[in-house]
């Protein structure tokens, strides 16, 4: 930017807020480092004034008594009231809106939150759901392929096992087979949609040696050291499945309460390349294997740790139907909406997410999202409560605000979603559900 374009930019700034903004630079330089230039991407004269007053994460000095108008986007592809149908369905009773969750982590890089891209228009998703017929013979298959190899790394003999149907009310029925192998505890699984193995200890330490070696990794190491130090153990999965898979994410989850750091990590195997949403949520959506590490005392003799985890189970998980067959298809590009769109929904209360437990949701003191320090694009699909897989896939920006220190000592951030591109009909949808909310 040149020097007149600045000092001309500077004259439009009211003296408070400039003050405001220097008794908070130390924070707007920290938080510039996550989402540096994405100011840039609505215009030059917007960016002069948000440099000044914000980082876009880092909220615009808004005067409660002024709150911007919200935009309407009349011909927009979708309803507010369509939006709160993928958060319903994760609910108990449809409430869905006007909350936040609350995530517990020790550093902000534990967010996960990746620089946005500067798209104009963002891929909106539809699963074709293909459920093939139980297999009995298939699932027998998907077994034997690995149970010789995974006995063997075990040190324990082959197991014999039956394979039952199991039908629930849902209709969601499966087939299933779960036996001991050796001191291990060994479940199979075929959905309409993958065949499936866990692999755990379910007494004792709970440790799984394969071919003598302890499957453990050290919270304290960064996630590429973490996927370094569990190398070996990588390569000994992929052959007893015989599978190989070129990429690897690390994924933890903290608490509020325990002085252990971790409660679980996840380490998932798969190719990135097979789909693009495998790069843009935790959980791949094509064939992966993970394993999980457990840090809390679930059973007698388990191991906490602020260091070593051994807890640990191996997960198996493979489509029955080729991924071309049952992709996510691009249904349409929609407009994405501007950061200070997206603020005026946000503070407005036109909010999407929140605790599945609605009785949770309406006991939760209202955040004020002014002085958000994240924003980040992520994707919420909604999920059949039939046959619990997603089907459409639409775009939010994420919101996050830091709200203080857990009884642990991490830091409580209060996430809540608005919609990354137009949507119609946000007054009269969120007046008609005024009653069911406490943070109006």
């Amino acid at each position: 930017m040149k020097k007149i374009e600045w000092n001309e930019g500077l004259n439009h700034i009211a003296p408070d807020l400039v003050e405001k903004y220097v008794k908070q630079k130390d924070k707007l330089r920290q938080n510039n480092r996550k989402q540096k230039g994405v100011w840039l991407r609505f215009g030059a004269i917007a960016a002069c004034f948000l440099l000044i007053v914000s980082a876009v994460i880092a909220v615009p000095m808004l005067q409660k008594a002024n709150l911007p108008d919200v935009p309407t986007w009349d011909t927009a592809q979708y309803s507010a009231e369509d939006i709160a149908k993928l958060f319903d369905s994760m609910k108990l009773d449809g409430v869905a809106t006007n909350a936040y969750t609350k995530i517990y982590v020790p550093d902000s890089k534990y967010l996960y939150i990746g620089n946005m891209t500067d798209d104009e228009y963002l891929k909106l998703y539809q699963h074709t759901q293909i459920d093939k017929e139980l297999n009995e013979v298939e699932l027998k298959a998907f077994i034997d392929a690995f149970l010789p190899k995974l006995a063997e790394s075990l040190d324990a003999p082959i197991p014999q096992y039956s394979i039952k149907e199991n039908n629930y009310s849902t209709g969601n029925n499966t087939l299933s087979a779960s036996v001991d192998i050796g001191s291990y505890y060994l479940s199979a699984s075929q959905y309409p949609q993958k065949n499936s193995l866990g692999l755990s200890k379910l007494e004792g330490n709970r440790q799984i040696v394969i071919d003598g070696e302890t499957i453990q990794i050290d919270q304290r190491l960064s996630d590429e050291e973490i996927l370094d130090s569990i190398h070996s153990i990588k390569n000994k999965l992929f052959g007893i499945f015989g599978i190989s898979f070129s990429n690897a994410k690390v994924v933890r989850n903290f608490g509020s309460y325990t002085k252990h750091g971790v409660e679980r990590v996840y380490i998932y195997f798969y190719d990135e390349s097979a789909h693009d949403l495998n790069s843009l949520q935790p959980r791949p959506i094509t064939d992966y294997i993970y394993i999980s590490f457990d840090n809390l005392s679930n059973y007698s003799g388990d191991i906490v740790s602020d260091s070593i985890l051994t807890v640990s189970g191996v997960h198996y998980f493979k489509n029955r139907s080729d991924i071309g067959d049952t992709q996510y298809d691009v249904i349409a590009n929609a407009k994405r909406i501007s950061i200070s769109e997206a603020e005026a929904l946000l503070y407005n209360g036109y909010v999407f997410g929140g605790h599945s437990c609605p009785l949770c949701m309406r006991a939760q003191d209202k955040i004020d999202f002014e002085g958000y320090d994240f924003v980040d694009i992520e994707y919420v699909f909604e999920y059949s409560n039939k046959n619990e897989t997603p089907s459409i896939g639409i775009p939010f920006y994420a919101f996050y605000k830091n709200i203080g220190i857990s009884e642990n000592g991490n830091t409580i951030y209060a996430k809540t979603y608005v919609p990354a591109i137009e949507v119609s009909g946000y007054k009269e949808y969120f007046e008609s559900q005024k009653d069911n909310h406490k943070n109006n």
